[in-house]
């Protein structure tokens, strides 16, 4: 075929030589908007719980009565008028009176021998200051741990029967400014013994107000000993240690009657938060309240919200939103992929 012919062929077709039109169009990023995480957490307290108070009575501890005495309406706010179903006694720690040695102590009433559900406020907090008015001339051979025991087992079906509740909460709170001399039981056996009352481990709790490690303490009324033999049973149930010679007890009674009646402080997140991100709120009966960050704070370790002063009331629901960590630092991993390629 010949140069002439080869031009005629291909001039006999048309070709478009020009490339689509121009198609406009708009930048689409990802959707980086990371979803926030909602925990609701509902503040519940336990259906029943039994307090025994056991009340060092020997010749110093009339300014620690007094001072317990005093602020114990702390303590009761949390039961009355709450519904829960509790008992509150009280015991001395001297066990060489026949009219004590873990009996529970009666108020001038002289009939019941231990505050329950069916006392008013008032009442309540009344009964238990002259129940716990116990003065300052019983054993100096204090046994705060023999006196609990005995409290509980040998007076339970006579003496102070109807008090301990097998499918109750016990909570044992000792204020005392000696160590322990308690000879019918031991402390590790004591510790073994109330361990094994409950079938969880936060159904029994041993508290004590105290003389703290390791020297004790000084106080206006005197010295106070390590709380040697009640620490041991603090850290072996669980509970709370408070220094005997602090001046004012309130702060330990109202967090003894939160611990008592299962109320929280702290609640624990469901996943690991963005710390910046976190918000706080509580709806009570409807109503919801924010709690600026002045108001809470976070513990990394423990993955928990713990509030400062407040205390959610019972069936209260706890709002905690945040961004999770791992979505937080999802879309720079994204880019930082996409560069790479």
């Amino acid at each position: 075929m010949n140069r002439f012919l080869l031009v005629m062929l291909f001039g006999c077709q048309e070709y478009n030589l020009q490339g689509p039109e121009s198609v406009v169009t708009t930048y689409n990023p990802p959707d980086l908007e990371v979803e926030r995480k909602e925990d609701h957490i509902t503040q519940v307290t336990v259906p029943a719980v039994d307090v025994l108070f056991v009340v060092d009575n020997s010749g110093s501890m009339q300014e620690e009565q007094d001072n317990l005495r005093a602020n114990f309406e702390g303590f009761m706010r949390y039961f009355t008028d709450s519904g829960l179903d509790y008992h509150v006694g009280v015991v001395s720690t001297d066990m060489d009176n026949r009219n004590q040695s873990g009996k529970l102590q009666l108020d001038d009433s002289g009939n019941d021998r231990y505050i329950d559900s069916s006392y008013d406020a008032a009442t309540a907090v009344a009964s238990f200051k002259q129940r716990a008015n116990l003065g300052i001339m019983g054993s100096s051979d204090e046994r705060g741990k023999d006196a609990a025991y005995t409290a509980l087992t040998t007076e339970a079906n006579s003496t102070n029967d109807g008090f301990y509740r097998e499918e109750a909460v016990l909570s044992i709170v000792v204020i005392s400014d000696e160590i322990d001399y308690s000879r019918k039981i031991s402390t590790q056996e004591f510790i073994s013994w109330e361990n094994g009352l409950k079938p969880e481990d936060d159904q029994a709790w041993f508290s004590a107000i105290v003389g703290p490690k390791p020297r004790g303490c000084s106080s206006g009324s005197g010295n106070a000993e390590q709380g040697t033999g009640y620490l041991e049973v603090v850290d072996g149930v669980g509970g709370i240690d408070f220094s005997i010679c602090e001046s004012d007890y309130s702060s330990v009674l109202e967090e003894l009657g939160m611990q008592a009646a299962g109320l929280k402080r702290e609640f624990f997140l469901t996943e690991v938060p963005l710390e910046d991100t976190i918000k706080v709120s509580v709806t009570t009966d409807g109503d919801t309240q924010k709690f600026e960050g002045d108001k809470w704070t976070y513990d990394g370790v423990r993955n928990s919200v713990t509030f400062s002063s407040f205390v959610p009331e019972p069936l209260a629901v706890v709002n905690i939103s945040y961004t999770r960590l791992a979505d937080a630092s999802a879309p720079e991993a994204e880019v930082a992929d996409t560069a790479a390629e």
